[in-house]
């Protein structure tokens, strides 16, 4: 073989196994969850190719082998394949998940047009990626054996394979079909959810359910996930309509309401109740309960000087049980504290938090995230400068913006970094409208024209992206329309990213979940509710599309946008900022990373 067919890559693997070892990685069958959805994907991909495509073939499905007396358990799917750079970098961590239970990895994929290549796990954490010599040249597709560790071998199991497909894959619209080594001329067909339960135990060939029929579809593509069921209104353009359906959003209201987002497992809520214009109360309440009934006062850090204003909480939760604490628009440091094992660690200045004594600072914290890549810790912020004037005949003081800069900071070099390409990016001047996701910062920001945009940061890549608010308002439905009395919040509802809009002076309220970041055109408008009595603005989202809003008279009550239920609290909040956020209870140090 020549040299040029042979990639060896070290210590790659490093970092992409310390990130499956940490909590959401703790459950070690979420390997099959990961790799079957991967497989699916593959095939949702070949599926947009073949609409253009005609003369690719149309074999989408997905293979189980397991191999009791080589202790392998293979996942193979007929997907769009992997080229000789895919295998080599574009791995995503779901994929490592696989050595939760296995010693050694190795893949087998070929794209259309492409020669067949093989990725193979090596001891001491890298890889080597190889011509297949041997081929014979299938169309296209992946191979995905893994050797088992002999304490993980249950999941060679039919039962245990079928237990994982019921518990992981009904969403995945494929068929999925299982080997057998006792009757090895036929696949056993094992995700039929949408037949009789007698239909499930039959032996079926691989050509069996070509066809749906059509009362069917709706059905099934209501329990497919936003992204997933988008992509398939190309394929279809019935399927596209079925969004125009009323009872069809209504399959998808309630799958999504009903839809487990894994990070509120555990989680408790946590208030944070400001007096508006008192510098020095702020209080910190954990809470637990449906109506708030049990109440833990939480003392800040005792590190934290008395001078040092009002606190916030940066984001919409906690991150590995840490939280980032700042003062609001003035040049206190921002905290990051971990309340469980009340480790406390203050972020150091950066060189543009010193200026002259004619000039003044105003620093907003926008997001506070995790690097998965670097197992770092990271905040992002914008520092204004302005030039202070006195004007005596207004007796009064003027400040005058002269310019400004985003900033990166991270815990695991303990630095700030100068953003590049950061400027003209629209800022947010709000407590609220901020979270972090999958590796992401967003907030909700705004410039001086009223124009109003998603702003994201990659983490990872240090990358922009800006995705413009949808057209969720019906404009006639009011008087003399005008858009910058357009109310918006920015939520994480269920795992996703949700903008819930309101007119002004109006309880009458559009949620939108968006998609994919950067595209305005998935934006997808599925709650419209109102108008609701009493209340004045939204607070936050839990879990199950409860809303908490605060009532005229300074109570906190949920609204259930299922039942469009309004529960008042007992808790009153009347002359208060509250803040609430999601916390998990973690015992990871901040020291680790910064040493």
């Amino acid at each position: 073989m020549a040299n040029d067919e042979m990639l060896v890559f070290k210590d790659v693997m490093s970092p992409s196994l310390r990130q499956m070892n940490k909590t959401f990685y703790s459950n070690k069958e979420i390997f099959f969850h990961e790799l079957i959805n991967n497989a699916s994907n593959a095939l949702d991909k070949i599926q947009f190719e073949r609409n253009t495509h005609k003369n690719i073939s149309d074999d989408r499905l997905i293979r189980i082998v397991p191999h009791k007396a080589n202790k392998t358990l293979s996942i193979i799917d007929f997907g769009i394949g992997l080229t000789k750079e895919d295998l080599a970098y574009n791995f995503g961590v779901g994929f490592y998940s696989a050595f939760l239970v296995a010693h050694k990895v190795i893949v087998t994929s070929k794209r259309n047009d492409h020669d067949q290549y093989i990725w193979e796990s090596q001891p001491g954490a890298f890889f080597i990626v190889t011509k297949d010599i041997n081929a014979q040249q299938p169309s296209r597709g992946t191979n995905i054996t893994l050797f088992l560790n002999d304490n993980q071998l249950d999941y060679l199991e039919e039962s245990t394979i079928k237990n994982l497909i019921i518990k992981y894959c009904q969403h995945i619209s494929h068929h999925i079909y299982l080997w057998n080594e006792n009757n090895k001329d036929y696949w056993q067909l094992i995700n039929i959810w949408f037949h009789d339960q007698e239909r499930d135990n039959t032996l079926l060939p691989q050509r069996h359910m070509n066809h749906l029929p059509d009362d069917l579809v709706p059905s099934i593509l209501s329990k497919l996930p936003l992204k997933s069921l988008k992509r398939f209104g190309c394929v279809r353009r019935s399927w596209t309509l079925l969004f125009e359906n009323s009872h069809f959003m209504n399959l998808i209201r309630n799958n999504f309401i009903r839809n487990h987002y894994t990070y509120y497992e555990d989680a408790c809520l946590v208030l944070n109740l400001t007096l508006v214009h008192h510098r020095y109360n702020s209080s910190l309440f954990l809470s637990s309960g449906e109506r708030f009934q049990n109440m833990e006062k939480l003392s800040w850090p005792s590190q934290i000087p008395e001078d040092f204003g009002q606190l916030y909480i940066l984001g919409s939760s906690s991150i590995h049980g840490i939280f980032c604490l700042h003062a609001h628009y003035n040049q206190q440091p921002a905290i990051l504290w971990n309340p469980a094992i009340n480790e406390f660690k203050v972020i150091p200045p950066s060189p543009f938090d010193y200026v002259a004594d004619f000039m003044e600072i105003l620093i907003v914290y926008h997001g506070f995230g995790y690097d998965c890549v670097r197992d770092d810790y990271k905040v992002i912020r914008k520092v204004v400068y302005a030039e202070k004037t006195d004007d005596d005949d207004k007796l009064s003081h003027d400040i005058l913006t002269v310019g400004c800069v985003w900033e990166m900071y991270s815990l695991r070099n303990n630095s700030w970094t100068n953003l590049q390409f950061g400027v003209g990016i629209p800022s947010s001047s709000d407590i609220k409208n901020k979270f972090y996701l999958e590796g992401m910062c967003h907030w909700w920001g705004s410039e001086d024209d009223f124009i109003e945009n998603l702003i994201s940061f990659d983490l990872i890549n240090n990358v922009w992206i800006m995705t413009p608010p949808p057209l969720d308002i019906p404009m006639d439905a009011y008087d003399n329309f005008e858009m910058y009395l357009v109310n918006r919040e920015l939520f994480l509802l269920n795992g996703s990213i949700a903008l819930m809009s309101n007119y002004a002076r109006t309880t009458t309220f559009y949620i939108s979940i968006l998609i994919e970041v950067g595209k305005k055109e998935t934006w997808t408008k599925l709650f419209v509710f109102g108008p609701i009595p009493y209340i004045t603005f939204p607070i936050g989202i839990r879990n199950m599309g409860n809303i908490l809003f605060q009532t005229d008279d300074g109570d906190l009550a949920w609204f259930d946008s299922s039942t469009h239920i309004l529960q008042k609290l007992g808790v009153n909040v009347h002359g208060r900022f509250c803040q609430l956020v999601f916390y998990k209870e973690s015992l990871i140090r901040i020291e680790r990373i910064n040493s």
